[in-house]
């Protein structure tokens, strides 16, 4: 029997107050320590941080304790995937490099248990997220990473929490997202797919289509939810530690 892969999106750590974050900082600590020597493989599908950037030779130390956490995962036998989201696009090398994290960009198309996967942030993929998609151009421009790289660490992390703000303005989930998403996962199933796994609206969701499954991951801010497989089968769960 091939041990559970597990998926988890939209932590957001460092956008809310000190007692929230005293809140995910423990579940989501005592979540990944679970899971050293229990899993191959753990999809974190997008904003896992707030806001992220690399600088050089900089990191931002409120997010050591995660970064020290995953990198033990890593070091457990644990392959970590890290996909982009709408408030950690610019990722760099050091995830990569230092904590043994595997970067991707863009949705991925991959088989699992003999299940073919399609699994996607989901920022920008509602035909009425046009505003965002415009933004998300701008923010990926070279030029402008480029010269962010130059600006202090802390007036740098002061200007990031007001582009992730922008980004929560113009990419945030709207009344319409939940069903939108829903239909938007179920028309991917139709392209052959036994599974369409996304983030992003923060709202949890399994919706069975016959033999396959649209998932959205929830969030870790308000529902502290997570999808595992297990023998070819998909759920959706609450984790309470």
């Amino acid at each position: 029997m091939a041990n559970p892969i597990y998926f988890i999106s939209d932590v957001h750590l460092g956008a809310d107050t000190y007692e929230a974050e005293e809140t995910k900082r423990n579940r989501l600590r005592s979540f990944l320590r679970s899971l050293r020597g229990q899993t191959p493989l753990l999809y974190i599908v997008g904003d896992l941080f707030d806001f992220w950037f690399e600088y050089r030779s900089v990191i931002l130390r409120q997010h050591y304790w995660v970064l020290y956490e995953l990198s033990a995962l890593a070091e457990s036998g644990t392959r970590i995937v890290y996909m982009a989201g709408n408030h950690d696009f610019w990722l760099g090398s050091f995830l990569d490099e230092q904590v043994g994290i595997e970067t991707k960009y863009g949705p991925l198309e991959v088989n699992l248990q003999d299940k073919r996967f399609f699994i996607c942030h989901g920022d920008g993929m509602i035909s009425k997220d046009w505003g965002y998609r415009m933004m998300r151009k701008i923010l990926h421009n070279r030029f402008l990473i480029r010269s962010f790289q130059l600006i202090h660490p802390d007036l740098g992390v002061v200007l990031g929490k007001r582009i992730s703000l922008l980004s929560r303005n113009h990419g945030a989930p709207k009344d319409w997202d939940h069903l939108a998403y829903r239909e938007l996962g179920v028309s991917i199933l139709k392209k052959g797919y036994d599974v369409v796994v996304f983030g992003h609206n923060h709202c949890p969701d399994l919706q069975q289509v016959d033999d396959q499954v649209y998932i959205n991951l929830g969030d870790w801010v308000e529902h502290f939810t997570y999808g595992v497989l297990s023998e070819g089968k998909i759920e959706l769960k609450w984790y309470e530690g």
